[in-house]
């Protein structure tokens, strides 16, 4: 358990003793879709102090929120990956991030690429008969997610692992217009701040299928 307690007995005090330090819970968003290395860690949250990090992560750990693991040859490194009882936070970050979609963000302040990806979890999607099936690789720099619509559930997983029907090779503003303001995948592409393989209409459906406009 963190050092800090409420040492109160209500179950929502006993949850932010584990979860409720600076930091914690972005952490466990990072690692939602996937094991990350420390140094990953620090690229999705500049703004932590290596410090501040690694004492997270100890304390994520003894809670038996986080693990780290090593992987195998060929790769030979350490990561650190959700337990069980981590990913069940995944609703909770869901509800958070519905909760505050009405907060403005400070000015010059930008999302890591898995917290944009984490929007395609928390946005509303239309009704379920307006919602099809398909599936859509998003390539962010060296980062790739693979995420499956259908009309109950949007699944995301990093790497790319599943059949697609179209990949899509842009940054996070690139992508996040493509969402929330008229920008079309025509268009970006023929700007040049998109690049496309596979069915393009497929590409364009899946954007508007997430069209909520953030405040």
């Amino acid at each position: 358990m963190a050092q800090r307690t409420y040492e109160d007995a209500c179950r929502i005090a006993l949850t932010m003793d584990l979860v409720g330090e600076r930091w914690a819970l972005l952490v466990v968003r990072e690692l939602i879709f996937g094991p990350k290395r420390f140094r990953d860690l620090r690229v999705g949250l500049p703004k932590a102090s290596q410090n501040v990090l690694s004492q997270r992560l100890r304390e994520l750990e003894e809670d038996g929120i986080v693990r780290r693991v090593e992987l195998g040859p060929p790769v030979s490194a350490h990561v650190y990956e959700l337990t069980e009882r981590g990913r069940q936070l995944e609703p909770v970050l869901i509800a958070l991030s519905r909760w505050g979609a009405s907060i403005p963000a400070p000015q010059g302040a930008e999302a890591s690429t898995d917290a944009f990806m984490f929007l395609f979890k928390a946005l509303p999607l239309p009704p379920a008969r307006e919602v099809p099936t398909l599936a859509v690789r998003l390539v962010v720099g060296a980062d790739s997610f693979d995420v499956e619509v259908s009309p109950t559930s949007v699944e995301i997983t990093r790497g790319a692992r599943a059949h697609v029907q179209a990949t899509v090779r842009a940054d996070v503003a690139t992508l996040w217009e493509l969402i929330f303001t008229d920008l079309t995948v025509a268009a970006a592409v023929d700007a040049g701040t998109l690049d496309l393989t596979g069915d393009r209409s497929v590409a364009q459906r899946f954007f508007t299928l997430f069209g909520s406009t953030p405040t």
